[in-house]
This record gives structure tokens, C-alpha cells and sequence, in this order.
């Protein structure tokens, strides 16, 4: 069906609409001379016609308004940068940041810098850059990068002016080299910042986006990525990307080694200057320790800093980066949740012989670390807090799988990211039993209205009583009654096969439309309008004609109950609800299954007032309650068996991985990202380092030997 037909079936439905609604209107007017002022009504519904039409206009003038987008956007992402500032260097202010010190590496065509800076003028070089601005920044693994990115987005932000593009930044491992790069962006926009997809695209279109690609290096699993690798590969991608006739301006983040291979290979960018970031040197560690440690016991750190400024001593090299030192503090500054006391002291870092040992050391004490910081010590919440134990061994059942997914073949067609845990897409952990699961509870859900619907036409071949060769009015009206029901078993019947076979679910789909797309919403709204008419028509013209007891408003009610089920049900098939809220990536999920239970409260009892009030009229012995409470059983059933795609898939994750993950997965997730364990890219948490990733996927064990309780 093409986008005309569609139009015209929008527009007849809704035409029939509300055509019924002033029939119903007329006879209930009819009915009760008197009460009901025609012409008042008549001005009443044509304003507020006129007013959801100006809302609706206004709304679609807004989405499409550059500079409030454009506004909107930039606030959106200095909230969320100025989050993940915190949350990467464990404070707010201007001293929990490592002050490292860079070597300015001019490309082709760019500008002068000077030799070398810090924080503070990589904005303003940046600045300078003649257009198109392309900067790379790169340093060894740990040197800081994502929190240079971080920090040259909240200074471009800082100092923005109107018609100055929004930085945003993405994480490369989520980058497909074969989607236009358009298209990407503008998909980042609506799952991460929960911009309208017409807005996104505007904004993408009016070049008001400065693409920030964090962790090129996290693309491909090598320290030598040639002229074919992804990176290679989603660079080109970036090349053709234009604004105007110009190549776009943007950064990208990515370690020295795999760089220097890229260009190696010339499939580096070209014209792009370089930031190259240096080791921490013994006297900035010195002053960062100083400004973030307790200043009332300064010789606990002592030893330390004295090993730092020795020529050739092994923590000189090992805490030279602002990641070791971080890992360090958040160790060393560990207290006692009762007495308040240290519970290790730093002087036990300088009894290490090499660099290795001090990096499994840290590693190693960094989780329970992380909780007592965060006051998630496994007795809060009376005992509900997973254990340090519990942590390392949940989280390194991840790390395992995402260390998989980067050697391991493509699963059913698709390349799994090696970095990113999106909750709902970490069903292939469990492999082909997150299917089978999901097929399970599609066939649960689906067997209450399976049953309804057979005792239904039970009963009514049950009283099939031939007068002269002919059936009864009532009891054909009854069986035409039931036959769309038994239509729709057929489906839910069908609906665990497709989940089956269904590999990866349709809401899933990269790229797929928003329900904040105004066509769609249009749609909903019109379908919800159409289904609350119906609804409330059955009842009313069942009441008028068989004079049953209910008053008017009942009717109406249930009407407005199965509308308002039909629209969030259309808006869940046009583009999933979840997605309203993807910065927090737990909300794909939460939204599916709340937005599921709230079309099953309302679209079964709506759809079990229309059964329940005609098929007692047409069945001898059949109790309205009884028929009302099955008509919504049968009405939850649909929702449950047909809607909750993403949620359904992910409770076949909790189902098959028993023993291995919690069933709060989400709420772990969440409480790792508070005590600052993972951080969050769009709509993926991903491990606060790379080095923490892969410490975890090699030690699935707690240190010590301590085994997680089951």
C-alpha cells in the first residue's frame, strides 16, 4: 500500500468516525428531547476541531523550527555530557580532571599551533581550524581521551553561538560503515537525545550537527586495522559526508598505535590535525592526588608521591595515565562504612615489582571499591544490593560476551558490537534459548484467549436448536459475533511460530520511524478517535435497543477505555514507544512493557464491555459479569501475545541465563552505572575502560578465590 492509499484510508476512516459520532449524537438527542442544545453543541465540537488543529499545526511548525532545534539539542547535550564529565572523573569540579598536557600535530591545510597545551586550548585550536575542522585525538589506551571529547564539547558548548553546530558525540563501535551517514545521525538523535525524527532530520540536513567519534579503535579487534577494516571503512563513510561541497567538520578519538596504522594504509583522514596526548608526568600526578585526596592526612599518600618523581620507578609508568591514577584513588580512598577508616593504605602500591602486577591489583580491588563509594555494599535495601562478588561475576559474564562477539562470526547475519550492552539486544548472550523462551511465554500469553473464545463457541454450538431446518436469529447473530474472535486465535496461535522464527523482533529494526513522527501519531490518535466511537456506539445501541440497565455513560467509558488501548497499540507498531526516552537505555524496555500493560488495562476491558454486553442478550444462561470478565481476558490476551516485542524478547534473556545474570538485569545495569563501574553511550552502557572490560572477561572469578551466592 502506497503512501496515497494510505492518506485516503486515513481520511475515509476518519470521515466514518465522525459521521458515527453525530449520528450517536442525534439519537441520543432524539431520545431525550430537552436535554442536549443542538446548535450549542454543533459550535462546540467545530472549536475544538479548530483547536486541535492549531495545536497539531503548531507542533509540526515546531518540530521543523532550526533554531529552537537547534537550542533544544545543544541543552540536551550538556546535560548529558556534563553527567558523563562526573561520572568519568568521579567529581564536578575543574580538579577531578587530570590537567594532561598534548603535542599539536598541524594536518594539511590547518592552521599553526603551538607545540604543545592542555584543556584549556584544544577548544580554542579548535576553533581556529580553518573549515572544514577536522581534529583527531589520540594517545595511548587510558590517556584520557573520551574525557578530552568530553571536555572540548562542554567548551564548544560553552561558547556557541546561534548558528554554531551542536557537537555530539557517538560511540564508533555502534557505527555501521554501510548506513549513509546522515541517516545515522539522525537516528542517534532520536534514540540518545529523544528529538522527533522530522526534527533530527532537519537538523542533520541544516548541518547544525558536529559528528564527535569517540573510540575508533573499538571498531575492529586488532592493533593493526587495515584498508579494509570498519574503521578504515566508516572513515571513507565520513569522507563523503558534505556540507555544501565541503567535507564536514568533526573529531574523532582513537589510540596512537591503530592511527598510525590507518594512515599507514592511507585510509586515515585526510587534512584532519592531530592532538597527541602525553603521559602523565610524576608532578601533575602529584598535584592531582594532592587536589582530590583528604587534604588533613597528607603522608598517606606520601610514599606514592615520592615513587612518582624517582627516576625509574615502577609506578611512574604504571599510574602514568589518568585512568591508572583514578583507578588508584577510587582503591586507596576506599573507608569503612561504619568506623569511617581507610581500609587500605596507598604505601602497599610501591611494593610492586612491575607494571602488570600493579594493573591486576588495581583491577582486582577496583568493584568493591566502586560500591562502598557508592554506599552498595550488598546489605542496603535490606540485602538486596548485590555483593562485590555478585558484581564482578554478573559483569564478567558480559565482558565474556562482548570479548566474543569481536573474534567470533557474525550471529544469524549480524555483526554483534564488542563494547556496547543495549539491554534489549543482549538476548544473542543466551543464543537460540532467548528465542525459544520468547516463544514459551508467547504461547502462555496467548492460551487464555485461545480458551476464551473455544467456550464461547462451545456454548453457542451447544444451544444450535433447528426450528423447521432454520437456525435462530439469535444464535447466528452470536456465532457471526464470535467469528472475528476465532479469527484472531489463529493469529495468536501463529504468534509464538513468528517468534520463533522471527530472528531479530521488527521494533529492533535500525532505522526504524518514531512514534513521534506527526504521520504516525496522526494515525494513532485517529485509530484510538475511531476505536472509542466504535466502542462506544456497540454499547449504546445495545442499550437502546434491548433496554438493559446500564446508564449511557457506562458504555462511553468502556468505549474511551478500548480507544485509548488502540492508540498505544498503533503507536507501539509505527515505531516502538520505547524509544521516546533513549538516554537511559533501560527505558527501550521499561517503556515496552509499560506501554503493553497500560494497552491491556484498557483495551481488554473496553473489548470485554462490547462482548459482555451483547452475547448475554444472544446466549441463554450466560451472566453479564462472566461474559465481561472473559471478553477482557480475551482482550489482554491479544495485547500480551502481540505487542511487547522487545520486553518479551528480553524476559526470554532473563528465562535462559538463569544462574549466570540477575533477574533486575536493568536495575543492575543501572546501579553499576552509578557507582561508576559503566558509562552510557546513546542507548548503551558500555565498561567505564576498555582495560576494565578485559581484565573481567579474563578473571570471571572474584580475586581470592570468594564465589559469588547464587
Amino acid at each position: 500500500m502506497n503512501r496515497r492509499t494510505r492518506t485516503y484510508w486515513f481520511w475515509a476512516a476518519l470521515a466514518i468516525g465522525a459521521a458515527l459520532l453525530a449520528a450517536a449524537a442525534l439519537r441520543l438527542w432524539l431520545r431525550y428531547p430537552g436535554d442536549v442544545d443542538p446548535a450549542g453543541a454543533g459550535f462546540a465540537l467545530v472549536g475544538t476541531a479548530i483547536t486541535a488543529l492549531s495545536w497539531w499545526q503548531a507542533q509540526r511548525l515546531a518540530a521543523t523550527d532550526v533554531e529552537a532545534a537547534t537550542a533544544l539539542l545543544a541543552r540536551r547535550v550538556l546535560a548529558a555530557e556534563k553527567a558523563q564529565r562526573a561520572q568519568l572523573v568521579g567529581g564536578k569540579g575543574k580538579d577531578s580532571v587530570i590537567d594532561v598536557r598534548f603535542s599539536f600535530v598541524p594536518g594539511g591545510g590547518s592552521a599553526s599551533a603551538p607545540p604543545s597545551g592542555d584543556l584549556r586550548h584544544v577548544a580554542a585550536y579548535f576553533r581556529d581550524l580553518p573549515a572544514p575542522r577536522r581534529l583527531v585525538v589520540a594517545g595511548r589506551a587510558g590517556s584520557g581521551k573520551t574525557v578530552l571529547a568530553i571536555e572540548l564539547i562542554l567548551e564548544l558548548l560553552d561558547g556557541r553561538r546561534p548558528d554554531d553546530p551542536v557537537p555530539v558525540r557517538i560511540s564508533a563501535a555502534g557505527l555501521d560503515p554501510g548506513v549513509p551517514v546522515a541517516d545515522l545521525l539522525a537516528r542517534h538523535l532520536v534514540t540518545a537525545f529523544g528529538l522527533r525524527a522530522v526534527t533530527a532530520r532537519t537538523l542533520v540536513e541544516a548541518e547544525r550537527i558536529l559528528p564527535v567519534i569517540d573510540g575508533l579503535d573499538e571498531m575492529d579487534d586488532t592493533d593493526r586495522p587495515g584498508y579494509g577494516s570498519r574503521a578504515a571503512r566508516a572513515l571513507r563513510a565520513l569522507e563523503d559526508y558534505e556540507h555544501g561541497r565541503e567535507r564536514c567538520s568533526l573529531v574523532v578519538t582513537c589510540r596512537t598505535g591503530q592511527y598510525d596504522a590507518l594512515i599507514a594504509d592511507r585510509a586515515a583522514l585526510r587534512g584532519a590535525a592531530r592532538v597527541e596526548m602525553d603521559q602523565v608526568s610524576g608532578d601533575q600526578a602529584w598535584r592531582f592526588i594532592q587536589d582530590v585526596t583528604d587534604q588533613r592526612d597528607p603522608d598517606r599518600w606520601r610514599p606514592v608521591l615520592d615513587a612518582l618523581t624517582t627516576d625509574g620507578h615502577v609506578l611512574a609508568e604504571a599510574l602514568g595515565t589518568p585512568w591508572r591514577l583514578t583507578l588508584a584513588v577510587s582503591v586507596y580512598e576506599e573507608r569503612d562504612p561504619l568506623t569511617g577508616r581507610y581500609v587500605r593504605s596507598p604505601e602497599a602500591l610501591t611494593r610492586f615489582a612491575d607494571e602488570a602486577a600493579v594493573r591486576e591489583h588495581l583491577l582486582g580491588l577496583f568493584i568493591p571499591a566502586r560500591l562502598a563509594a557508592a554506599g552498595l555494599t550488598g546489605k542496603g535495601r535490606a540485602g538486596k544490593d548485590p555483593t562485590a562478588a555478585q558484581t564482578h561475576a554478573w559483569l564478567a559474564v558480559l565482558a565474556g560476551w562482548l570479548r566474543g562477539n569481536e573474534s567470533g562470526p557474525p550471529f544469524h547475519g549480524r555483526v554483534l558490537s564488542g563494547t556496547d550492552l543495549v539491554p534489549h539486544r543482549l538476548w544473542p548472550l543466551a543464543g537460540d534459548r532467548s528465542r525459544a523462551a520468547d516463544a514459551l511465554v508467547a504461547l502462555a500469553t496467548a492460551l487464555p484467549g485461545v480458551a476464551v473464545v473455544a467456550a464461547g463457541l462451545a456454548l453457542a454450538v451447544a444451544q444450535l436448536d433447528l426450528v423447521d431446518g432454520r437456525l435462530p436469529g439469535r444464535t447466528v447473530l452470536a456465532l457471526a459475533l464470535l467469528l472475528l474472535p476465532g479469527v484472531v486465535v489463529l493469529g495468536l496461535l501463529a504468534e509464538p511460530v513468528r517468534a520463533w522464527r522471527e530472528v531479530w523482533p521488527a521494533g529492533d529494526e535500525a532505522g526504524s520511524p518514531g512514534p513521534r513522527d506527526p504521520r504516525d501519531r496522526r494515525k494513532a490518535v485517529a485509530e484510538g478517535v475511531l476505536g472509542a466511537a466504535g466502542g462506544s456506539l456497540a454499547g449504546v445501541g445495545t442499550i437502546l435497543k434491548f433496554g438493559s440497565g446500564p446508564p449511557l455513560w457506562v458504555p462511553v467509558v468502556f468505549g474511551l477505555l478500548l480507544g485509548v488501548g488502540m492508540a498505544i497499540g498503533r503507536s507501539k507498531e509505527s515505531g516502538h514507544a520505547a524509544f521516546r526516552d533513549g538516554v537511559d537505555p533501560g527505558a527501550v524496555v521499561r517503556n515496552d512493557a509499560v506501554s503493553t500493560l497500560v494497552a491491556a488495562l484498557t483495551f481488554g476491558p473496553g473489548l470485554g464491555f462490547i462482548l459482555g454486553i451483547w452475547l448475554p442478550e444472544l446466549l441463554d444462561g450466560l451472566p453479564v459479569a462472566t461474559a465481561v470478565a472473559a471478553g477482557a481476558v480475551f482482550g489482554m490476551s491479544v495485547v500480551a501475545s502481540w505487542s511487547p516485542e522487545l520486553s518479551r524478547r528480553y524476559l526470554g534473556l532473563l528465562l535462559a541465563t538463569r544462574g549466570r545474570l540477575p533477574w533486575r538485569l536493568g536495575g543492575f545495569l543501572r546501579r553499576c552505572y552509578g557507582a561508576g563501574l559503566l558509562r552510557v553511550s546513546g542507548i548503551a552502557y558500555q565498561f567505564r575502560h576498555r582495560e576494565l572490560q578485559d581484565y573481567l572477561a579474563a578473571h570471571p572469578e572474584p580475586p581470592g578465590g570468594e564465589r559469588p551466592p547464587r
